[in-house]
């Protein structure tokens, strides 16, 4: 029998679960970060507070993770149809099963979704004590978040953050936004643009005495490197001589009064 992989679009991703939240702000954070990574499915095990309006409001554009938020009455119904669970916790010690950092897990994850019918959950405990060690134990995994210093333990919604986001960056989702090389509105100025800017800089430099004759050589050197390593436009380098004119034109009025 010919095994098949499944598409990508038919796996079904991680589900959240927060046991017992106690705060709507928390809620409501944890869904915006869910939102902001790709994940959607978020089950609250008796929450104190949801629905709630702080939870909408912490929520911003995450509101659509909690229209869909399933509300269950313990930990053992929220992972009844899970057959991959990961139980996140700040205790390093003393486990039986396999833990990892929240930046290996996505990578983890990944290979598990590849087999049929795969449906995970990540395991977040209470704000004040975490989770129970029998939910510890009925984990497959263990995913803990490297701190440094003594404290060892974040907020609840700062915790989904860090972990989503991680599994997002090792399921190989999202995309960074980073522009190194801007593209330029206008023209690079050319050679003889930045002669005439820099014999005008001059002018104005020692019209107000700026810097001296004697002095011209050595700092005039250093403002080239400058202007140089900014790779200045046709248009910034008009905005700068028209800066440099205006410069001098209010020093003559001063100078008239």
């Amino acid at each position: 029998m010919k095994h098949t992989t499944p598409r990508q679009d038919t796996i079904q991703q991680p589900v959240i679960i927060l046991d017992r939240p106690a705060h709507a702000g928390n809620v409501g954070a944890a869904a915006r970060a869910m939102a902001n990574m790709g994940f959607e499915w978020l089950r609250l095990v008796k929450p104190k507070q949801f629905p709630h309006q702080i939870a909408v409001d912490f929520a911003a554009g995450g509101v659509k993770v909690l229209d869909k938020v399933e509300i269950y009455p313990d930990i053992n119904s929220a992972c009844a149809d899970l057959n991959y669970i990961v139980a996140t916790t700040n205790r390093n010690r003393g486990q039986r099963q396999k833990m990892v950092s929240p930046r290996d897990l996505g990578q983890h994850l990944l290979e598990v979704q590849q087999r049929p019918e795969t449906k995970i959950g990540i395991l977040f405990g209470t704000e004040r004590t975490g989770l129970e060690s029998i939910d510890v134990e009925r984990a497959d995994l263990l995913c803990n978040i490297p701190t440094a210093g003594d404290l060892g333990s974040l907020n609840l919604a700062q915790a989904v953050m860090v972990t989503t986001y991680e599994m997002m960056i090792g399921m190989g989702k999202g995309a960074t936004q980073i522009n190194n090389n801007p593209k330029k509105q206008s023209p690079l100025a050319t050679a003889a643009d930045m002669d005439r800017f820099f014999n005008h800089l001059e002018e104005t430099l020692i019209e107000i005495d700026f810097i001296k004759i004697r002095q011209k050589k050595h700092i005039m050197g250093s403002l080239k490197a400058i202007y140089h390593r900014a790779a200045l436009d046709r248009r910034e380098i008009a905005i700068l001589r028209g800066v440099l004119s205006e410069t001098t034109a209010s020093r003559k009025r001063l100078l008239e009064k």
